[in-house]
């Protein structure tokens, strides 16, 4: 397995990926999320952009999964310690490639970015569904720091 930066070439295949990502996502929450592309722009901006970058993780020069990381400011409310810190956005394993340990490089390899970036720490945001996903975040030393709540009218 390869781990590194994705280009411009990768985009055809994190497409794919995303396509499986938003297919898993919407199986969890239907009434608010569904089967959708990503945008191609989208991912090109995010490659291309100083403050952001796509990891992939390859096997025989396929890519099997990634993970969109951004460097952000925390908000500008008084009440907020300001902070630099890295958001995990998007991180699939393709479903042939889950359990092999992938999903766990690309977390270490986040934490890589972020700390030679020297931001001070690393966030993500899972669905309350996604039990499997809060597993592997929680064997990576991530904590639950906070909930969204929803009330259906």
């Amino acid at each position: 397995m390869e781990i590194k930066l994705a280009t411009n070439e990768d985009i055809s295949q994190i497409e794919v990926l995303y396509e499986e990502l938003f297919m898993k996502m919407s199986q969890f929450e239907p009434k608010y999320l569904q089967p959708a592309k990503q945008d191609v722009t989208f991912i090109k901006q995010t490659i291309n952009n100083k403050d952001s970058d796509i990891i992939i993780a390859s096997i025989d020069n396929c890519i099997v999964a990634f993970l969109l990381i951004q460097a952000l400011n925390t908000p500008p409310y008084t009440c907020l310690v300001k902070h630099k810190y890295a958001f995990i956005t998007d991180i699939i394993v393709g479903h042939n490639y889950q359990s092999q340990g992938i999903g766990s490089a690309l977390l270490v390899e986040a934490k890589k970015w972020a700390q030679d970036r020297k931001l001070n720490y690393l966030e993500l945001s899972v669905l309350s569904e996604n039990v499997g996903a809060s597993l592997l975040y929680e064997k990576q030393g991530f904590k639950e720091v906070s909930k969204i709540m929803r009330y259906e009218l």
